[in-house]
């Protein structure tokens, strides 16, 4: 049985940032299986070694229980709709490139759309999908089985490979899914397209970012890229080249030379657009599609949270009211300053407005960690600057408040509403949903906690988060990573609190000094 302590270390030891497989090892498997696709008849062998490569690419392997699972896979014209499945060359009039279709996850739907080999691949698959003809499987009923009991079968390490060490085939299946896991320089919607949802350190994280599919092909483009090119390096340092050669019908490719020539369309920084050829009208012309929106139905544009933002501040300063004024006017001053601060405390934290709505006050002492009670457990976050001096001003209020008109309060929660007869009460997610729809109707606080998440991914300045930071102030925590047993350095921290202030900033958040 499995303890927890070992399933706590594991999972930190999974997290962005965590350390890569080992790469001689995997590129020893690599060769060991190539070498055994080279045994096979001049006739099958290409198309095996197409089928067997791009299974490992895309990590399906481990799903392949028979060889009824191995799918047909065919090439289809460049006008031709993509779908599951299917392969094309593209020639973007700089150099001819091999595409092959990629499912995009959204919600309930799956968008297929064109995806680049990574570099290394190319030179092999391109002139065997270019010879293939149209709508036609690759592999016959017959060689589907041959593969699959090639790829079942044990792989003994041959004489010349011994002196190497080698992996199991079942992690060597699985090496693009854990150097995505652990590979601090992609977030959650571009890890999604590698890492299988079982397989996901933190499974709902990508439901809280949106991103274009031009931007996810780029990341999984590079990230694929490097991962190969880390097995390559490997490879070439261990002299392998020999077990490396991937043959077809008439002559032979060898995957590790070194090839550094890219189709113009895959050297843009930050994208890579899908094209299609357009041949209606008779005529023949490339066309480039507009990119899709994934993840996040929640998004928030910034202008409209900074509109947002200011039209609260005038509606609380409405209603500050004059030092003689009557209880119910300071009461709903103070209510309404209750829900600014608490909005403010979503947007700048990124915490559930469903859970921790407020700072615990047993635990405040005014400085830039404090900590909430989140589904069920007690959670440490950093808070900026400006939302440190917003809760202090925001203090003051409260002080006024319960000294001027008597009142006692024993809520563990530090900011709360007192109703008519002086009696305090917390705050609930209902009552701020039902504030914010009076000035911004239909947008609920949650969505705030959508924009924070979203507002750190797109981030590119010099204070930008990696994702496991943006991770960690999203609150997402497997086994291992809550309060009291994951460590946070003080260089995480700064890191953080940097990137906080920087947001707190960019958003133009005007101060409100509330006494």
């Amino acid at each position: 049985m499995v303890s927890i302590n070992h399933i706590a270390r594991r999972n930190r030891q999974h997290n962005s940032g965590g350390r890569y497989p080992d790469a001689l090892k995997h590129a020893t498997t690599m060769a060991i299986m190539l070498r055994k696709l080279a045994k096979e008849s001049s006739k099958d062998r290409p198309a095996m070694t197409i089928v067997a490569l791009h299974l490992w690419l895309t990590q399906q392997w481990p799903n392949i229980r028979s060889s009824e699972d191995i799918p047909d896979f065919e090439r289809i014209s460049g006008s031709t709709i993509c779908r599951k499945n299917t392969f094309r060359t593209y020639y973007d009039g700089s150099y001819t490139w091999t595409e092959y279709a990629h499912g995009y996850q959204d919600g309930e739907s799956t968008h297929y759309l064109w995806h680049p080999l990574p570099p290394h691949f190319n030179a092999f698959f391109q002139p065997f999908i270019s010879g293939q003809s149209y709508e036609t499987p690759f592999l016959r009923p017959k060689v589907k089985n041959r593969l699959f009991l090639l790829m079942n079968q044990n792989w003994k390490t041959p004489p010349s490979l011994s002196h190497l060490p080698r992996v199991r085939k079942d992690s060597f299946h699985r090496y693009l899914i854990n150097c995505a896991l652990v590979d601090n320089t992609l977030s959650a919607i571009p890890r999604a397209q590698i890492v299988t949802n079982n397989r996901n350190h933190h499974k709902h994280a990508e439901r809280y970012q949106r991103i274009d599919s031009d931007r996810v092909r780029y990341k999984l483009f590079d990230a694929q890229h490097r991962y190969i090119t880390r097995l390559i390096q490997a490879a070439r340092s261990a002299n392998l080249s020999t077990h490396f050669d991937v043959f077809h019908e008439n002559h032979a490719t060898n995957l590790i030379a070194d090839r550094t020539r890219l189709a113009r369309y895959l050297t843009s920084s930050g994208r890579i657009a899908q094209y299609v050829l357009d041949t209606s009208n008779n005529v023949k012309q490339t066309i480039r599609s507009p990119a899709i929106k994934i993840g996040s139905k929640r998004y928030l544009d910034e202008n409209e949270v900074v509109h947002f933002f200011d039209l609260l501040f005038n509606y609380v300063e409405k209603l500050a009211p004059k030092k003689s004024a009557k209880k119910n006017r300071w009461i709903n001053y103070f209510q309404a300053a209750t829900y600014r601060v608490a909005l403010l405390f979503i947007l700048l934290t990124g915490a559930r407005p469903t859970h921790g709505i407020s700072i615990l006050g047993k635990y405040y002492a005014g400085g830039n960690i404090v900590f909430i009670k989140d589904k069920g457990r007690l959670r440490q976050l950093i808070v900026c600057d400006y939302l440190k001096r917003e809760i202090q001003h925001y203090l003051e209020l409260q002080a006024k408040v319960l000294s001027k008109f008597s009142i006692s309060n024993n809520l563990e929660e530090l900011w709360y509403c007192i109703d008519d007869s002086g009696r305090t009460f917390r705050l609930s997610n209902r009552a701020l949903r039902q504030f914010m729809n009076q000035l911004w109707p239909g947008v609920i606080p949650y969505q705030l906690r959508h924009f924070f998440a979203q507002s750190a991914v797109n981030d590119l300045s010099s204070a930008r988060l990696l994702d496991q930071d943006i991770d960690r102030i999203m609150g997402h925590e497997s086994i291992g990573e809550h309060l009291g047993r994951d460590v946070v350095f003080p260089f995480t921290v700064n890191t953080i609190k940097t990137y906080l202030n920087h947001y707190a900033t960019r958003l133009s958040l005007k101060e409100f000094i509330y006494v």
